[in-house]
């Protein structure tokens, strides 16, 4: 997201997922094999770069942002017991000819909203590392206990889960 995000998608050798609207951006020799799956219906869950990067066990760096910003988060709500109902989105895209199509498809409606709180938790655990990045602060944490940790805190706190 942001500035470094488009930072990385322009640079030589950099590999972009195929999503038209959530897409993923990636440097270096895991770079192809992490953003190579990334499927219309699955903005940010198991069959996108997210779940890619929860196989890796990726590390989630946030600098200078704080949780609502990490869309990490966003993995666990595909993996609620009852996850949130799905919403129609529409985008358009260039097919082979080079000609703009429309596609319509339904993908979940995702939450954000609490995912401050979340982070105010997460941070109380000792797998959240904290320092200071010019005048701002970066937190990194490795993905799979984040998302663990984000997936049973919305079983607790989100209303029908």
């Amino acid at each position: 997201m942001g500035v470094l995000a488009e930072h990385v998608r322009r640079q030589p050798g950099a590999v972009r997922s195929g999503h038209p609207q959530t897409s993923f951006a990636a440097l270096g020799p895991a770079a192809a094999r992490l953003t190579a799956v990334h499927d219309l219906d699955c903005h940010l869950g198991e069959r996108s770069p997210l779940g890619a990067l929860y196989a890796a066990d990726a590390l989630v760096l946030l600098l200078g942002v704080d949780y609502a910003a990490c869309t990490a988060f966003h993995l666990a709500e595909y993996r609620l017991p009852h996850p949130a109902a799905q919403r129609p989105y529409r985008c358009y895209v260039l097919d082979s000819s080079g000609r703009r199509v429309r596609r319509d498809f339904l993908a979940l409606d995702l939450d954000d909203s609490d995912f401050p709180r979340i982070g105010e938790a997460l941070e109380r655990l000792p797998v959240v590392r904290r320092g200071a990045l010019g005048g701002g602060t970066c937190r990194a944490v490795r993905m799979r206990p984040a998302v663990d940790f984000a997936g049973r805190w919305m079983r607790r706190h989100r209303a029908g889960q």
